[in-house]
């Protein structure tokens, strides 16, 4: 069954990746260093981006066609997260410290780009490593921390953090669209009443007839799991750890009972 699901991921990948051949056994070893396990002990192969973790893998060894690739279908993103955020100097700047990240290896390093699991969109996941860079050269060249607490204000002034906080806006907005998918059917209907229909904890109570504290705990409890599928979601799309997950949450605001309205449409 192993043999025949690495057999499927390799078909997939070169599939996605046309003209990119690179030798399976090779690849697998990679990807069995990344990938992760079910109960049973056996890797989950099923879920993941194979042609973007062909792609990567490739980069890894220097394989012509697979840097190639990479550039004509992954590369432009960079370009892009990075024009639409930040001014021309400081995007292109941190597009190449990004490239250098990516690609090159110090001691006792590897290419940041040989890191990816293929758990996520390689696309997304690069647009994310971009805001970071460009925020990093922008801590460097001030010599001053980005504040979480002290953004809201100071991006009234200064277009740079605004911008900072429309990025990660976007990030946040696709990882809670992907938290949201976890929604079952009847949990959506009690946000339509709630947040769409503006019902009151007591109206939505006597709907189900339920008293007002079970209606305000099915709630909580649904915001609560849209939360901390988003913060995962957050996590694995920047590559961040929690504290750092929880200040980008700052840094935005938090929009999650705003963004309640968008699940329902």
């Amino acid at each position: 069954m192993l043999e025949q699901d690495l057999a499927d991921l390799v078909a997939r990948a070169r599939s996605e990746c046309p003209g990119v051949e690179l030798e399976p056994t090779g690849f697998a070893a990679h990807v069995g260093e990344r990938v992760t396990f079910d109960r049973q002990g056996l890797p989950v192969l099923a879920g993941l981006r194979a042609g973007a973790l062909w792609t990567t893998y490739g980069c890894s060894i220097d394989h012509a066609g697979a840097l190639a690739h990479f550039e004509n279908v992954y590369a432009p993103e960079i370009v892009a997260a990075l024009a639409r955020s930040f001014d021309r100097g400081l995007a292109q700047d941190a597009a190449a410290k990004l490239r250098e990240r990516l690609f090159l290896v110090g001691a006792d390093e590897i290419p940041r780009l040989a890191s990816y699991s293929g758990r996520g969109d390689l696309r997304a996941w690069l647009r994310a490593a971009a805001i970071r860079t460009a925020i990093d050269l922008m801590r460097a060249r001030k010599h001053v921390p980005i504040d979480a607490a002290g953004v809201a204000d100071a991006a009234a002034f200064d277009p740079m953090l605004a911008n900072i906080k429309q990025a990660y806006r976007d990030e946040f907005r696709r990882a809670f669209g992907d938290a949201a998918q976890l929604l079952t059917d009847r949990d959506r209907t009690l946000l339509r009443y709630r947040f769409r229909d503006d019902l009151s904890i007591d109206e939505i109570g006597k709907l189900y007839r339920v008293n007002r504290s079970t209606a305000a705990r099915w709630l909580a409890t649904i915001r609560e799991t849209l939360f901390e599928a988003t913060r995962e979601q957050l996590m694995t799309q920047l590559a961040i750890d929690e504290p750092e997950v929880d200040s980008v949450l700052r840094l935005i605001d938090s929009q999650l009972d705003a963004s309640l309205g968008g699940v329902l449409k």
